[in-house]
């Protein structure tokens, strides 16, 4: 077995990816999501450029600037938007603002807010992107859950849109510790393939990321887990009082009394509170192995 990503494993992986997203592609295994988003968002700009992005995004509240980090200095620049999405006004507005062409924006697929971009959406922002010269990342941590709510094709939600790379999560929805980096573009994937390496992201022993992909794109168990995490999420919200934003995915936000806040989690039920959407409002993720009991234990014990 060859080392590196050079074994049979990870051609499976690239040949699957490439039927699944109807185009040719390249393939980065990678331990964690951040290190999938800031390798790719640093093959996409240079330092001192600009990194557009949500407000909320992940990159931006979660990562430590480690796309700042890994850039060499490119700056991270958030836009407001509802339901945790950039609007495509929005974005041409603060790219003028900004005043230089050339760099990258950042999608998240699905939003920190649970919501999720539809193609004609993603297609939009697309457009300003490339009539500037940005690139599009798209951090895919959820992307089984978007397509599993939209049900468009994987590549009408991507290439076929405008973005440029797509960051595949498997970890939050059922792998152990994988993501894909999946490049649509020939000649970004030279450019990621030496910040992968130099990053410490290419470990001898890749097939035991991608023997992880393999089995999570296998009959589609990805989709499968998606969409039983998803329903899971709308059975809770319809037995939930006041869930305050929409629910798309396996996200979903609950404004409760801090004392019935508490009282859960001495029960035993892990969420966190929100204050991105206001006092009292609490962040509750259905997990892809969640079962119809335990959310219908919660909505008990809230009920109670």
């Amino acid at each position: 077995m060859t080392s590196y990503g050079d074994d049979e494993i990870t051609a499976r992986v690239r040949a699957r990816c490439s039927e699944l997203f109807e185009h040719d592609v390249e393939v980065f295994p990678v331990i964690t999501g951040t290190a999938g988003n800031v390798l790719t968002i640093a093959a996409m700009t240079t330092p001192g450029a600009a990194i557009f992005c949500h407000e909320d995004a992940h990159i931006v509240r979660d990562e430590l600037n480690a796309a700042e980090f890994f850039t060499g200095g490119a700056r991270l620049l958030p836009i407001a938007g509802a339901d945790g999405k950039l609007d495509a006004a929005a974005l041409a507005r603060a790219i003028a603002d900004r005043g230089v062409d050339g760099s990258c924006v950042s999608l998240t697929q699905a939003t920190e807010a649970g919501t999720v971009y539809r193609a004609e959406e993603i297609r939009a922002l697309c457009e300003v992107a490339h009539d500037h010269r940005y690139r599009v990342h798209m951090d895919g941590a959820r992307f089984a859950n978007a397509v599993a709510h939209v049900g468009a094709a994987p590549a009408d939600l991507t290439w076929r849109a405008g973005v440029g790379a797509l960051v595949f999560g498997a970890t939050k929805n059922g792998a152990l510790a994988a993501e894909v980096i999946v490049v649509f573009d020939a000649a970004l994937a030279r450019e990621l393939a030496p910040q992968w390496h130099r990053g410490g992201h290419r470990p001898s022993k890749m097939r035991f990321l991608s023997a992880q992909f393999e089995a999570y794109l296998a009959e589609d168990l990805w989709l499968r887990n998606a969409r039983r995490a998803n329903a899971l999420a709308q059975r809770l919200a319809a037995g939930l009082p006041d869930v305050v934003r929409p629910v798309e995915a396996n996200i979903l936000f609950v404004r409760l009394a801090p004392e019935d806040a508490a009282s859960l989690q001495q029960q035993g039920f892990l969420f966190y509170d929100w204050p991105v959407f206001g006092a009292d409002a609490y962040r509750f993720v259905v997990g892809f192995d969640s079962t119809e009991e335990e959310v219908d234990a919660l909505i008990r014990a809230v009920e109670e």
